[in-house]
């Protein structure tokens, strides 16, 4: 069985005999009927919030219910650093747990700023929750860990902080997943950066974290 290096959040994707993506996709470029990639992920993000009007995202959440390869509702989330209304912001998110939860996908989270908020409304959901991006201290870890949440870690291991090093020794490999997103970066970087960090052979870390994939998604 070939075993790949899964990189769970991206929006610039790379699938090969080695790298299998999952890209994230604007919920708004999305055609339902012909989808550009096997397997993604799709959803309005927080950014891009104020251009729907809340019955315009539901229409267009029912239309990729059925499409082939939808495997997770996100980025979704909430951000207090960007200029959209926060309120709105809350509405469109939850909008999307509905959805998620009505339809059985994970959740792949974008937050700033917003832990409360977020952990309030996804502290008693029963699908899985993904914070995409994580580079939280050691309290919010245990946290979101408690909660039985997945992180995913990116490119900002490459350049790792002592207070984001000690949160990484925290996370339970089985609660663990890696990511480029926006980066460039080639995810075989981030994960031997990791498993280096977490004294894992690369193979013993690359089985793991498919292993996780395959736990969440299939």
């Amino acid at each position: 069985m070939n075993i790949r290096f899964i990189d769970i959040h991206t929006h610039r994707p790379v699938n090969s005999e080695e790298i299998q993506s999952v890209p994230s996709l604007f919920l708004q470029d999305v055609d339902s009927t012909h989808p550009e990639y096997p397997r993604f992920s799709a959803a309005i993000h927080p950014w891009h919030a104020s251009q729907f009007t809340p019955d315009k995202v539901g229409e267009m959440l029912e239309n990729i219910a059925t499409a082939p390869g939808i495997i997770a509702i996100g980025e979704t989330g909430l951000d207090k650093a960007c200029s959209t209304d926060y309120q709105l912001q809350k509405l469109i998110f939850g909008l999307h747990l509905d959805f998620a939860v009505n339809h059985h996908k994970p959740l792949i989270i974008h937050a700033v700023r917003s832990w409360n908020d977020l952990i309030i409304s996804l502290r008693h959901t029963k699908i899985p929750v993904i914070i995409h991006g994580y580079s939280g201290g050691k309290e919010l870890t245990k946290q979101l860990i408690d909660l039985g949440f997945y992180l995913s870690v990116g490119e900002s291991v490459l350049r790792i902080t002592p207070r984001f090093r000690e949160s990484l020794q925290l996370i339970p490999l089985t609660s663990l997943f890696l990511e480029t997103d926006e980066s460039g970066e080639d995810i075989r970087k981030i994960y031997h950066e990791i498993s280096q960090l977490r004294g894992l052979s690369p193979e013993e870390f690359k089985i793991q974290i498919f292993k996780n994939f395959k736990t969440v998604f299939c």
